[in-house]
């Protein structure tokens, strides 16, 4: 049975000495794997449209198991995620989050929509590593955890000024008048828990002007990304590349 459908490469797997398998989220938010035929031969067609982050109409055949893709009509290439190192780690970082929330036999058209999203958000110009902090904010309830940063959780304070730091001890936001009884708390300043609180509330279709200070997205990445190691048990392959990135930058 021959399909058609659109979507957004989300992973790709080199397979043997000429083949390759690809995933992508298709535009009603399934994932479906397909196998591409000699793409590694192919390098003028199947290898350039079959690349991470490719969104096409894609052509494939399928009848029990993995499809086999027949063809790829490029909508966008998104190629300038292959130029820029940071932001194509970012990218990636983004969607290996989407598909590892998602199960094989699982619909998911918010995820579809959010890659759709913060793709477009990056190809305009936002910052690729604050579209990660969106991707990972809005994944959380899929890998079974939720995050406070709205109030004190020891006090229930709901002065967002007097915000110092997130503690894993009592799992979330802490302020200044009790941040002494966590003293491995994570410091973070109050304005960038209060845009993480924002981002996390705020609807994808509500976020227009995304505009933040760079340090403060740096804060914002940090914590998510303990959030996810203490809450989910999970790392992302992607974040090594970038804390590789990170140390680099450093030097």
């Amino acid at each position: 049975m021959l399909i058609k459908q659109k979507g957004i490469i989300i992973k790709t797997v080199d397979y043997g000495e000429s083949d390759k398998i690809i995933t992508i989220l298709n535009e009603y938010g399934a994932k479906v794997p397909l196998m591409v035929r000699r793409a590694k031969k192919n390098k003028q067609g199947l290898q350039a449209n079959t690349q991470l982050f490719v969104y096409g109409l894609f052509i494939y055949s399928k009848w029990k198991g993995m499809g086999s893709l027949s063809s790829v009509d490029v909508i966008e290439q998104n190629y300038h995620l292959r130029l820029d190192i940071y932001e194509s780690s970012y990218a990636s970082l983004c969607t290996e989050a989407i598909d590892r929330s998602i199960e094989y036999d699982e619909i998911s058209q918010f995820s579809y929509d959010l890659l759709h999203f913060i793709l477009e958000k990056i190809k305009s110009g936002v910052s690729a590593q604050l579209m990660s902090v969106v991707v990972l904010l809005k994944c959380m309830s899929r890998f079974g955890f939720s995050a406070i940063f709205d109030h004190c959780v020891v006090t229930g304070n709901t002065d967002q000024s007097q915000l110092v730091g997130y503690s894993f001890k009592f799992d979330g936001a802490i302020s200044q008048k009790v941040i002494h009884q966590d003293p491995y708390a994570f410091k973070i300043s109050n304005k960038t828990l209060y845009l993480l609180d924002i981002l996390l509330k705020l609807p994808i279709n509500q976020m227009n002007s995304l505009n933040i200070h760079g340090d403060v997205v740096d804060e914002m990445s940090e914590l998510i990304i303990l959030l996810y190691k203490e809450y989910a048990g999970t790392y992302f392959k992607s974040q090594k590349l970038i804390n590789q990135l990170n140390r680099l930058e450093d030097i």
